[in-house]
């Protein structure tokens, strides 16, 4: 299943504040009272990630775990999973067909997306027992539909950096303080090397509220020999605010050996994720190396240049696509001039199902600005043949979560 009958998925407009979710939950009785301990996770970079490194620690300890993450890859189901399960279809139409019947109650609501999307995973949520809930943010933190909650178990702040100025504020400080919204009263506070002046906010905000802060990076907990199942220098960040978080909560008991087989264990899809799939696999020529990253801003762009360092003296191929309102020209000139490794070409495309995509030739005009050969390709198939003529040894596809799961379908069908 790709949507539920409700929200319209064509609603995409971001639409900060709560007042149009919290009367959408009061109508349906105020579903987000009715929770497990929550977990809320807001950041730059990382949320899905860190989240993910907690979900499987916990699971692999026996527990049982609801969680909501943005945006989806290949279905919406995978946005809400409930204790260990992602939805089904029948549960997601049903609590779809609810929401939408009491957004149309007397006066009716103009709802985003998210904030549709949001209400549906809370009134799920109030229906299935499990024992903790990981909510990751849209974008912001204050006013973000998901910052309905009055109490948190936890508040963790993955790194913070330059995104959604147009939203959050120009300045980091101004972003750093949308984001600390999520801190709420005698809560855990959870966050990692960040700016000083976002460590300043945070601190500020957390001693406001009596909430106690930890810094993950200061965990006493040995990393050294310690297999992640993410990859990318990075994730060890991520896996530090996930083990902060386990060793200072009071309520789960959960073991050093359970939390290295957890961060072993985990699986979160678009993340530097090495694709084994030998279906997938056999479309491409002998010993090529295929890696998907939905990474769309300049910390992402730091993230791939210091993983492509793994393969400076191979053959790499780029397959690249962002959307408008992201940082296209300054991204690419971050993974492309590098003496560290050799980009041979780059191949141009569209997210077809996204009407933000830059097109073909926008894209072509901030790449001939750079000394590389370049192809542009609408038509995955014809990318896949174009791969193999290159004799690519390594393939990374970036730029986009969107562009990350509309490949994973195309990969999909082509497989098959």
């Amino acid at each position: 299943m790709l949507f539920p009958s409700w929200p319209n998925p064509q609603k995409q407009i971001i639409n900060l504040g709560l007042e149009r979710i919290k009367e959408l939950l009061a109508r349906l009785n105020n579903p987000q009272h009715f929770l497990p301990p929550i977990v809320h996770i807001a950041g730059t970079n990382g949320k899905g990630s860190t989240l993910a490194f907690i979900k499987s620690i916990l699971q692999n300890s026996g527990y049982k775990v609801h969680s909501y993450t943005s945006p989806h890859l290949v279905e919406f189901n995978e946005r809400i999973e409930l204790a260990n399960k992602m939805i089904s279809d029948d549960f997601l139409n049903e609590v779809s067909l609810e929401c939408k019947k009491a957004s149309l109650k007397d006066q009716p609501l103009e709802l985003s997306f998210f904030e549709g999307t949001t209400a549906m995973a809370f009134l799920a949520f109030s229906k299935v027992k499990a024992d903790i809930l990981l909510l990751e943010t849209g974008l912001g933190g204050e006013f973000d539909a998901t910052n309905v909650v009055d109490q948190v178990l936890a508040s963790i702040i993955t790194t913070i950096d330059f995104d959604h100025q147009e939203y959050l504020g120009n300045s980091l400080q101004e972003i750093a303080k949308a984001k600390a919204g999520i801190i709420k009263k005698n809560c855990l506070t959870i966050t990692t090397n960040q700016h000083q002046e976002v460590i300043e906010v945070i601190k500020n905000q957390a001693e406001k509220l009596n909430s106690n802060l930890f810094y993950a990076n200061q965990l006493g907990f040995n990393f050294d020999n310690l297999e992640l199942g993410l990859k990318g220098d990075h994730q060890k960040q991520n896996a530090q605010l996930a083990v902060s978080f386990i060793k200072n909560q009071k309520l789960f008991k959960i073991t050093d050996e359970q939390i290295k087989i957890g961060l072993k264990n985990v699986k979160w899809r678009g993340r530097l994720e090495k694709i084994n799939d030998p279906k997938i696999l056999k479309l491409l020529a002998n010993n090529c190396q295929l890696y998907i990253d939905g990474s769309h801003n300049m910390q992402g762009a730091s993230t791939v240049y210091e993983f492509l360092k793994n393969f400076h003296n191979q053959k790499i191929t780029l397959i690249f696509s962002m959307l408008k309102d992201k940082p296209c020209e300054e991204f690419l000139a971050k993974i492309v001039n590098s003496k560290n490794y050799q980009i041979s070409e780059i191949i141009l495309t569209e997210i077809h199902d996204q009407n933000r995509s830059m097109s073909l030739d926008e894209l072509e005009k901030i790449v001939k600005k750079f000394n590389i050969k370049y192809f542009c390709i609408k038509n995955y198939q014809e990318i896949f043949e174009k791969i193999n003529q290159l004799h690519s040894q390594v393939v990374v596809l970036t730029g986009s979560l969107y562009l990350v799961g509309e490949f994973l379908k195309k990969l999909a069908s082509n497989a098959k």
